[in-house]
């Protein structure tokens, strides 16, 4: 049997047991006993499988990961045009369940919130029993509360089942990239979360634009049927991928050879889960790396949001756009988000390539902040394309084409951020990376479904131009954090107890 720890070494035994408190993994928990001839030295972190072993997710052929990939990708998709392709119904929704606006925001504040509370549980839980059985099951709920809402008799249970789509949903969004980290190796990693962020931010674009032409051909349930029906097909899908989590798949060849200790007590069992779901909210408090990445991704995710609501102000109310007009203003994020994945996928591997071979010419490993090349870039565009949006949106003389462009400048920066922050946290802590990442999810979402329910208020009351000013206000005063990284991110990661120094 075969297997390697991600951390540093202890001392030598035949009995190899590994800390509770350096691993949340279910198979890290167990005894493994090993022969002194193999002078195996016992780890503080996730056992898993060795590099060069056949089964290894990296070691799977390029057609079969990126087949992965993009079926991960599509599951994600689904769980993001969910959440805007609601938006569109929210007028009709107004007049059928004689609801008042704000109340019929929180089908989209609700299904957001559920992105804040699944990750806490299923990060942790795919770490315990591995990314597909998380998969099937969330997949399985969200589809049942999919078609709940498309025949919801009522507003309430409307508003109940939305929740509980983006809670069991929430297990994509989160997990992806921490499957993307299974099977791919540092320099792959760079492109194949490049789908993975076309998806999830292609979506919230996506969402709003197809939904207009639905509802307009239709109806009102039609659209919640095929975001259902999508869905269905989508968790179908992602129940056939195999597992990728190297802990599970080793956790399962100790099983299957007959070498497995006897089962926990449940006592040890019940620590283990404490241990779990109470990690992401330790890395939050006690991990610089995590807390602000959280705080700088929560922003501009709480911002994206919050534009999907001052569109209704500034196309609606202000430049009379109508229906589907109003739909294809959307374009203008979907061509950002595209456009960064182009250029992240060339001049961002690019990047990557250059800073990580400096550090391998100085016989050093590469670290993950070389990963931040393309957030510099996002950092910059980030807040002026809010102040060109808050000083061209506003005014009908105007031309709508100019604050379109300040939508795709937006977009194209957050796709670039994101897109570099994410494989970055992945790289900082690998195997325990969908915590690191749940974390992250978690705020984003809490702050993403608050936007919504204030921004209308505050756009009419400050003015568009002074809300989005203050908003690119705020992310000028975000926008050196990757810079921070740069500088600092060893010596964080140096005095963590959890990140991996050396990539």
């Amino acid at each position: 049997m075969t297997y390697v720890s991600e951390r540093r070494p202890q001392d030598s035994s035949s009995v190899e047991t590994l800390d509770l408190a350096g691993d949340l993994d279910l198979e890290a928990q167990l005894t493994l006993t090993e022969s002194k001839e193999e002078d195996k030295a016992p780890a503080h972190g996730p056992a898993t499988l060795a590099a060069d072993d056949p089964e290894n997710p990296r070691n799977w052929t390029t057609t079969r990961r990126w087949t992965i990939n993009l079926i991960l990708g599509l599951w994600v998709l689904t769980l993001t045009y969910s959440s805007t392709a609601y938006v569109v119904s929210i007028p009709t929704l107004m007049q059928r369940y004689h609801m008042s606006q704000e109340v019929a925001i929180l089908g989209v504040t609700l299904y957001v919130l559920g992105f804040a509370a699944g990750p806490l549980l299923f990060g942790p839980a795919s770490e315990l029993y591995g990314r597909r059985a998380i998969y099937a099951t969330c997949g399985l709920f969200y589809s049942a509360f999919g078609f709940g809402t498309a025949f919801a008799p009522n507003a309430v249970s409307l508003l109940i089942f939305r929740f509980f789509m983006g809670f069991f949903g929430s297990a994509s969004i989160n997990n992806v990239p921490a499957s993307i980290g299974d099977f791919t190796t540092p320099l792959e990693r760079g492109r194949h979360t490049i789908s993975y962020a076309l998806f999830a931010f292609g979506g919230p674009a996506l969402g709003p634009l197809a939904s207009a032409f639905i509802q307009q051909d239709v109806g009102l349930h039609w659209n919640f049927r095929v975001m259902a029906i999508f869905g269905a097909f989508c968790s179908i899908l992602v129940a056939l991928v195999p597992e990728t989590h190297g802990p599970t798949l080793l956790k399962w060849r100790i099983t299957k050879e007959g070498k497995a200790p006897p089962p926990l007590q449940f006592d040890k069992i019940m620590s283990i889960y404490k241990v779990a779901l109470a990690r992401p909210i330790i890395y939050l408090f006690t991990e610089p790396v995590v807390m602000l990445v959280s705080i700088y991704l929560s922003v501009l995710y709480g911002i994206l949001y919050g534009f999907f609501e001052a569109f209704t102000v500034v196309y609606l109310e202000i430049r009379g756009f109508k229906g589907t007009s109003f739909g294809l203003t959307y374009i203008a994020l979907g061509l950002g988000f595209t456009i960064g994945c182009i250029v992240q996928w060339t001049l961002g591997q690019l990047l990557y390539e250059r800073s990580t071979a400096v550090h391998t010419a100085k016989g050093l490993p590469a670290q993950p902040e070389a990963r931040l090349g393309a957030p510099y870039i996002g950092a910059i565009i980030a807040p002026i394309s809010l102040f060109m949006f808050a000083w061209t949106a506003p005014f009908p003389s105007v031309h709508w084409i100019l604050p379109c462009i300040a939508e795709g400048l937006f977009s194209f920066s957050m796709l670039l951020i994101f897109n570099g922050f994410i494989p970055y946290l992945i790289d900082c802590y690998q195997m325990t990376a969908a915590s690191a990442l749940a974390t992250g999810m978690a705020s984003r979402a809490l702050v993403g479904s608050v936007f919504p329910l204030f921004t209308l208020q505050m756009y009419r009351a400050l003015t568009v131009q002074g809300a989005t000013s203050l908003l690119a206000g705020i992310s000028c005063l975000l926008a050196p954090l990757p810079f921070v990284f740069r500088v600092y991110g060893l010596r964080m990661r140096e005095r963590s107890k959890y990140a991996v120094v050396n990539s």
